[in-house]
This record gives C-alpha cells, structure tokens and sequence, in this order.
C-alpha cells in the first residue's frame, strides 16, 4: 500500500484509528504493570524459596554437629567406649528415621607408630583378626576408623581406614583439632563407594582428647588429641533427605568452598550445570558457612516454577484488550464507511466525508446529505426554512445568543475565505449541544461568490476520547506522585521524561531542572563508575537492572537508595527506554547493621562476659546453655544436655536447687546478693566457701508460662573478704583518730598555756631594757645603744611570736562561736574604719557591689576574713598607680562568694602554694608576722568553706571565700 493511500485511509477513519489507539495503549500499559507484578512476585518467591533452601541445608547440618556431640559426650563422660555401647547410642538415636541423609556415625581413633602393634592386638581381640589399618605403610601418625555404625554394607569397607592419609581429610582433621570446634571436609570419594550410583561426599569431625582436657593451646591440642567422632556423608542422599520433594520447582547446584566449577559440583539436581544457563531468569547463589568451611548453593527456576494462578493475567488482558481495540476498529470504520457510501449515492465530491451543507448568499440551506439529516436531527424541509445559523448555530454552549453578523462560517462567503478545521459547537434539533470540525469554502460563478459549501464532522466521541486520554494521564500522575517510591522515566537516549513529586521532593530538583540538565549529578561519586557500567548494558541489551547506590538528598546527605530499572516498549516492540522506582533503604540497611552488630555483641557477650551465664529450660530442668566462666567454676565439667540434679551434687544444690524450683514455680524473677555457694571439684568440696550475687530471671512464653530460667551471677568471694578486712581497718582508724584528737587536744592546750606564761617573763625583760636605758643613758656609747635596740627589737618580735601563737589556738578554741545573721556592708565599714588611716595615706578606691547582702556566721571570725583580706590588698599595693579594691558577693552552687580583687603587685605562679603557710611572707618590704592569711584559711575551713586565688604577677590578686549558704530566717 502506497503512503498517499495510507494517509487517505488515515484520514478518512481517524476516529476508528485514535480509537484502536488508545484502547490498545491502555490495554499494554495494563499488561505492562500487570506482567511486572507478577514478575516481581514471583522473584521475590522464588528468592524466599532458595533462602529457604540454603537454610534448611545449614539447619540439618547443625542438627548433625549436635549428633557428634552428643557422641563426643560419651568419650567425655567415660575413659572407655565400647562398642556395643556405641552401636546402643547409635540405635538409640535412629538416625535414620530421625536425621536422614546421613551415612553413618563414626570414631577414627589416633594411633602412634609404639601404640601399632597394642592397638592391632585390641582390635582383633574383639574378633575381627583380618583387621588392619589402610593404607599400608610407615607414616608418623596414623588415624584409624574403629567404630562406625551401621556396621553393615558400604560402611564395612571403612574400617580400619586411615583418613589422616588423605590431604582433604586431613586437613579438615587438623582444623577439627586445633580449633576444638567441628569441622567439615572439602569435597571427597568415599571409601563406602562401591561403583553403583556414584557419589561425591564430605565428612564432619568433632575432636577428642585424651584425658577428657580442654587444652587451651593449639600446641596442647595436638599433643592431647586421641580421634575424631565423625559422620560420612553422601552428597546426593544428604540433600534428597534435606529437601525431599519440597522444592520439586527449582534446580540446587551445591558447590564446595567458594569458587563454583564443574570440579567443585558436589550435587546437582539434574546433569546439567544451570550456573550459566541464560535461559534461567530466575536465579541466586547463597553462601552457608558451617564447622569451619563455606559452601555455595546456586539455585534456579524451572521452567513451570512462573506458572502461577496469576501468570496468565497479563496475556488475558493483552488478548481481551487487543480483542476490543480491533472491534472498536471495525464498528467504526464500518460506520464511516456507511457515511462514504451515502455520500458517493448522492455524487457528493470526495471533499465531503462528513455532513454536507450548501447555503446560498442570503444564509439558507441549499442542499444537505443525510449525514447532515443525521447529525441534526432536521429533514431539509425543516432547515431550509430559515438562515441556517439561525437552525443550528443561534446559541452559544453558555445561552447567550450568537449574533449572524460574528459567526465565522456565515461571514465565509461574503468575505471569500476558506475556513479549515474549526472546531465549535452546534445544536441539534431536540435543543442538544454536541462537538464540531467545520470547513467551508466559497462557490465561485463567474467571479462571485454564490453559496458556500461547508463540511461538518461530529467529533464528540474524538473529544470524549481526548479526554479520556487527559483523565487517564492525570490519573497516572495522580498514582505516580502518591506511590510510596520515587519514579523516573527515561527514554531510549537516556532523557528524563517524567519524575514524580516524591522524587522532586527528595532530591529538591524540579522537573524543568532535571529535564535540562540530568539527574546523574545526585549520584555519589564513588557509585558513577558502576552505576554507569550496568546502566550502558541495560541499554545495549534492552534489558531490566537493579541496583544500590547512594542519592544526594536536598539537605545534603546522600542516602542509600535501591532502583528497579524496567525497559518499556511501544505497540510494535520499539525500546522506549526504562521506567525507575527507587526506595530509601537507609534505614533497612541501618537496621541491618545494627541487628548484625547486636547479634554479634550477644555472642561476645554471653562467651567473653566475666560473669557466670547458664539457662535452665522447663519442665526438665536441664542446661541446655553454659559459658566458659559457668563451666569452669565447676572444673569444666559436662552441664550442657544435663538435668540440675545430674551436674550438681546434693551439697552443691542446697544453695540453689529450691529457689530455682520457686522461680519456675511463681515465675518472679530472684535476685541475691552474696549468696553462699558450695562447689565440689572431683568429690572434694572447696576450702573457702564461695560468694555470688546472683539473678534468677524466667523467660516467659507467649502463655505466660515459665520455658526457662537465665541464670547470671557475679562472684564477690574477693569482696566479702575484702569488706570484712575494711571493718576490721576503719575500727583500728577510728582507735588511731581518737588519739590524734587528744594529741591535737594536748597540743592546742600546751601552745595556749605556754604562749601565756611566757608573757610574764618576755614583759619583766622589756622592764628590764627600759630601765637598763634610763640607768646608763648617755654613758654608752654607739655600738652599746646599737645592742639594746637589738635586744629590745628581739622581744618585740617575740611578743609578736606569742601574740600570733595565742591568736591560732582562738582561732582551733572557737571553732563553736556563736553564729548570728550579719550584713557585709556593716561588717565592712567596722573594718575601714580601723584601717582609715591606710586608705587616706594610699588614695586608695573601694568598689563594692553585695548581689548577697548578709550571712549567718560570727562576727569576729567574718571581720578578721575581711580585715586580712582588704588590708593585704592595699599593703601589697603597686607603687606605680592608685590601688583599687573590689569586694562583691554572690551566689553559687549552694555557696556564698565573697570575692575581693586587688590590682596590686600580684604573687609568681610559683609561689601561688606557699601563699596560706604559717609565717610564710612573699613580700618583704611590708611588715608583718606571716600567719594572717593562714589564721583566715583555717577560720573558712572550721566553718565549712574553702578559699581560692588566682594572681598575675604585676597585674593583682583575687581571693575567693566560699562560706557554706544558711538561710538568714532573722532580720539582721
């Protein structure tokens, strides 16, 4: 078909076009996101089912490292295991009904080259005399397998086997044993294998040690160790026991370590290796760490795993769409091809496809066609009989009339224009408005405009249509910016098409902005290179991608996002590009940490706590948890798997035995506090009893009911010791304190009496001087008057002396002076009135300001705090500028402070700690004794306070009283 005729065709059915169209864009819109759900649900099922997988694999290899030990418990608990009691512990356990999948239970028993010859004797003692151990030859060590149950079938073929001559299994050998944990062999043939149905296999061991030691060092480990408690596996029947036909709808790939190759394959559900099979679109390898070795499990979907209830959804949509777009097609182009044939009946041009009017000069219908009868509702005889404006274009859509003389149409002829696709309203006969294109076009008869032919099309259902297009984008936007995700389409070049609000909201860039100008700037630097990589191939191949990486935020922090990327496709499968939503998953991931690092901490905390941990579960009352610090309180000793009754003796229970019955009973927690603990090592009790604070906290289950109780206890045996130690010390310190209050006593009483009579004697000397003065007055000469004044200067210092030793003990004597409420101002202005003379010799400034205007404490003591304190400050004065004084008082932190600055000569750093001696004095061009400041600190400290200074040389001094805050209840 030529274009010409297809553009006719076009135009000529453009509503059956538009209206297949649409029908059919909503239709693949809806198969779209309808395939897309499906999709998604089925990955995250496939996902929970591989998870599941994998996890059930990890769980029922734990359950077989508890079988061995359980196993091990046995060599533990006694020196000899016998067979016949390893064949009971096997029977009694009935693998194979309970743990399928495992190929038997085993102990490989070490065997030094001196211990050879003994331990071939033993074993063929117990009836076996062709047994000997394989392979053959001079080895340092060798390990041999001596008990193996079932003793049957395949598993004859391992006895006497060496496995520690095989590098793999002697590798997982030497883990086992220098770890003192399980564990789990590389890929391996075992030695069951007869031929018929080959298998890979693996084993797991789990160390004994000779003596029943807990060797702490990897040295020790390997001189102790005695042999392995094991379990052979065959690949294939351990995971057709794990999984059974549970997981019938995906294909499990179990690969040994962490590479995944063909040599590595340890089981696969069918021959095919599906690790690079394209054709599977449904895959994911997990990693399972398990007794010290790692396993990968990659799984995919089988073909019929998609083939869920709503799989076919989306194809019923496309079918039932496509379905009704193509009979939309067909009724209306079916219509207008009724119309075309109308008009070709009445050899109306090929102008005419839709309703034909001709009106003459004067504005009266001349001529329509049935379709015009049609759209109208008027026969010709009806239309002709007045303007055909006047019939069908009188009112406007809003009642308001429509003159003749403004309609367009009607001022075609007259004006000799053509008018194309103008689009109005007309009016029916019965009163209906309805939608309208109209072209007219001027007949022209020798030279002069006689009628004018005007084509009509109805394009209602075009309008309706239009707006249904309109009303369904709104909506699209409507759910886009309300979805919980932010959402960017891109087309095929990488242009942003559409962002929705929770998108502009996040980033803070708005449409127009991203349009412009890209979003790839909101990726964190470091997440480009990739982003880039996977995004370039998703183009090439046209395909889905989904990846994490860091978005900027607007408020500057880049936030961990996930975006599923879906190509989108035109009706005829053109790539349109990618539709993105995109989750904040900074929280999840946060979450995720948080809940790795607190599942971490509670396993460092339960082995490394320094505490005693245990839990004890109902009804039976056994350990089935006990850390390293329980066990070894107890020697080390088997209590996980035991009863109360079964790890303890009688006398070890009497310390607990009947609380934790109460606990389990009541279901209240039980705290002591150093407890008196027994512990009995071997039969014999302890010397020291020892002491614990212990808490006896029940778990609950969701009934309420006690499921077991956590056992946590602190030792203080060193505590109660040391506690009884310190009574026995305060009372021998408190002994020693009364004796040193009556020697301060004593003294305080001697300095007093001996300060007061040598007063007498130091005045009779003085009496003396003065009349040794008058009697040789003039007759001496100077050197002799010289000596008298230095004898006189001398009983002036000692009168000082004694002065100063009498005021220290008032000052230790008064310490219960009466207290009274005084005013600072009051108490401040008795003092400047005695250093009057000072302050007017010194030109000295006083700067006073009491935000704490009284205190309760005595006078005298207050005074002297003052007194020292202002005349030191204009003592020490600089000579260099006029002394300035500022005294203040305020409040803080449940004192009173009464600070006094001076800007006098200051005090060295160093000297700042020999300040408040005894007859200590910094400053030796002022007189004085040395003990002011030191009488002043101990007044403030008897009284409950304390003092401070601070200083700079050459710059001044703040001192700083806190006096203990009283309130003052009386008026002062």
């Amino acid at each position: 078909m030529r274009p010409a005729k297809i553009a006719s065709f076009l135009q000529d059915h453009l509503i059956a076009v538009s209206s297949f169209l649409l029908i059919f864009l909503v239709t693949l819109f809806l198969y779209s996101e309808t395939r897309n759900k499906a999709a998604e649900r089925t990955s995250k099922l496939f996902e929970l089912r591989a998870n599941q997988a994998a996890n059930d694999i990890k769980l029922r290899l734990n359950d077989y490292i508890q079988v061995l030990i359980g196993a091990k418990a046995m060599f533990v608990a006694s020196d000899t295991v016998e067979r016949k009691a390893w064949r009971k512990y096997y029977e009694t356990l009935n693998l194979e009904a309970n743990y399928p999948g495992i190929q038997g239970l085993g102990y490989t028993h070490f065997v030094r080259p001196a211990e050879m010859e003994s331990h071939l004797k033993q074993i063929r003692a117990e009836g076996f005399k062709d047994y000997k151990i394989t392979p053959e030859g001079e080895r340092p060590i060798y390990s041999a397998i001596v008990y193996l149950e079932p003793f049957t079938d395949r598993n004859l073929r391992a006895f006497g086997y060496d496995m520690f001559s095989e590098p793999i299994r002697q590798s997982a050998m030497r883990i086992a044993r220098d770890t003192k944990q399980p564990a789990l062999s590389g890929k391996v043939r075992l030695v069951q294998e007869t031929g018929y149905d080959l298998q890979s296999g693996f084993l797991i061991y789990l160390p004994v040690y000779q003596d029943n030691a807990d060797p702490e060092s990897i040295k020790e480990r390997q001189r102790l160790i005695k042999g392995f408690v094991y379990s052979p596996f065959r690949a294939k029947d351990f995971v057709e026991a794990v999984l059974g036909n549970d997981y019938d709808d995906i294909d499990i790939e179990l690969y040994d370590g962490a590479d995944m190759t063909e040599e590595s394959l340890l089981y696969s559900t069918d021959s095919v290796m599906h690790l690079n099979n394209k054709s599977r679109e449904l895959s994911k390898t997990n990693t399972i760490t398990v007794a010290n070795h790692t396993w990968r499990i990659h799984s995919t979907a089988k073909p019929a795993f998609a083939q869920t209830s709503d799989a076919g959804l989306p194809y019923f949509i496309l079918l039932g769409g496509s379905i009704i777009s193509f009979l939309m097609f067909f009724i209306i182009w079916s219509l207008s091809s009724t119309r075309r044939s109308n008009r070709l009946k009445q050899t109306i041009t090929d102008n005419a496809t839709a309703a034909l009017f001709i009106m003459d000069a004067n504005g009266y219908c001349t001529f329509m066609n049935p379709a015009a009868e049609e759209m109208t509702g008027f026969t010709f005889e009806e239309i002709s009989s007045k303007p055909l404006h006047h019939m069908i274009h009188h009112t406007r859509p809003d009642g308001s009339p429509f003159p003749i003389d403004e309609c367009p149409i009607d001022r075609a002829l007259p004006t000799n224009n053509d008018m194309r696709a103008y689009e109005d309203m007309f009016i029916r006969k019965d009163g209906t408005f309805f939608d309208v294109t109209v072209a007219a076009r001027p007949i022209i008869e020798s030279g002069v405009p006689t009628y004018t032919i005007i084509e009509v099309r109805d394009i209602t259902e075009e309008k309706r249509a239009q707006q249904t297009i309109i009303e369904s984008e709104a909506r699209f936007r409507t759910m886009a910016d309300n979805a919980p995700v932010m959402i960017r389409i891109t087309d095929a070049d990488r242009q942003v098409t559409y962002v929705n609000k929770q998108w502009t909201d996040f980033t803070g860039i708005t449409f127009e902005d991203v349009v412009r100008h890209g979003w790839e700037h909101t990726l964190h630097p470091d997440d480009r290179e990739m982003f880039e990589e996977m995004y370039a191939k998703a183009l090439a191949n046209k395909a889905a991608f989904r990846t994490e990486y860091r978005l900027l935020r607007r408020d500057g922090e880049y936030r961990s996002v996930v975006g599923t990327n879906t190509p989108r496709f035109g009706g005829h499968g053109e790539f349109l590009g990618h539709i993105c939503s995109i989750i904040d998953i900074t929280e999840i991931k946060e979450a995720d940490r948080r809940v790795k690092q607190n599942a971490e901490l509670l396993q460092k905390l339960f082995l490394e706590v320094p505490a005693v941990v245990g839990l004890v579960r109902a009804p039976d009352y056994q350990y089935v948890l006990a850390n390293p610090p329980y066990r070894k309180l107890y020697g080390n000793r088997p209590l996980v798997g035991k009863t109360i009754y079964e790890a303890h003796t009688e006398a070890e229970g009497v310390s607990f035995f009947n609380q934790l019955h109460e606990v389990f009973a009541t279901g209240k927690p039980y705290v002591g506090v150093e407890v008196p603990v027994i512990i009995e090592i071997d039969g014999l009790r302890k010397d020291e009893t020892s002491y614990f604070n212990t808490v006896y906290q029940p778990l609950l289950d969701s009934r309420g009911q006690v499921e077991a109780v956590l056992i946590f206890a602190i030792e203080v045996t060193e505590l109660v010791a040391a506690r009884t130690k310190l009574v026995s010390a305060n009372e021998e310190l408190s002994e020693k304190n009364d004796e040193l209050l009556r020697i301060n006593s004593d003294l305080d009483n001697f300095v007093y009496t001996a300060s007061h009579d040598l007063k007498s004697p130091i005045a009779n000397m003085e009496g003396l001087i003065t009349l040794l003065r008058d009697i040789v007055q003039g007759k001496l000469d100077a050197e002799d008057e010289q000596l008298l004044d230095r004898v006189s200067q001398s009983i002036d210092k000692l009168k000082g002396t004694i002065a100063d030793l009498t005021e220290i003990t008032k000052v230790q004597k008064e310490l219960q002076s009466k207290v009274e409420p005084l005013k600072f101002e009051q108490v401040l202005k008795d003092v400047l009135s005695d250093i009057s003379g000072m302050l007017k010799e010194t030109d000295a400034k006083l700067e006073v300001n009491f935000d704490v205007d009284a205190i309760l404490y005595a006078r005298k003591n207050l005074r002297s705090i003052i007194y020292n304190l202002v005349s030191n400050a204009i003592k020490y004065r600089s000579p260099h500028r006029q002394p300035v004084v500022k005294v203040n008082t305020y409040r803080e932190k449940g004192y009173v402070v009464m600070e006094i600055a001076d800007n006098g000569l200051g005090i060295r750093k160093e000297h700042l700690h020999k300040l408040f001696s005894m007859f200590r004095r910094l400053h030796k061009h002022v007189e004085g004794t040395g003990i002011g400041l030191y009488i002043v600190k101990r007044i403030i400290e008897n009284n409950g306070g304390r003092i401070t200074v601070s200083s700079e040389y050459n710059v001044g001094t703040t001192f700083k009283v806190y006096f203990k805050e009283v309130p003052v209840a009386a008026e002062v």
